[in-house]
């Protein structure tokens, strides 16, 4: 498992099988909260106590939204270039 960022299935937390939507709803705002919290701690850990957490919040969105712009448009220009060789 080294080197692995998620845990095989058989490990990863569940739900309970008579779970309802709600409570699958529930926790995932319960992990999501968490993941906002992890966030925000690691963001504090760079600026420190001192520093304006909602001004590196955003510059750090800022850069994720850049970096996932560059994903989708490197991801539309392989999909249009496969579309052109599947029509040839």
């Amino acid at each position: 498992m080294a080197g692995q960022l998620l845990p095989p299935p058989d490990l990863a937390p569940s739900l309970p099988e008579d779970a309802t939507p709600e409570q699958g709803i529930r926790a995932w705002i319960d992990v999501m909260h968490a993941c906002e919290q992890f966030l925000l701690a690691g963001l504090r850990r760079e600026i420190g106590p001192d520093g304006d957490l909602p001004t590196a919040y955003r510059k750090w969105y800022a850069e994720q939204m850049e970096e996932h712009d560059r994903m989708i448009l490197r991801l539309a220009k392989g999909l249009c270039r496969k579309g052109r060789e599947h029509a040839s």
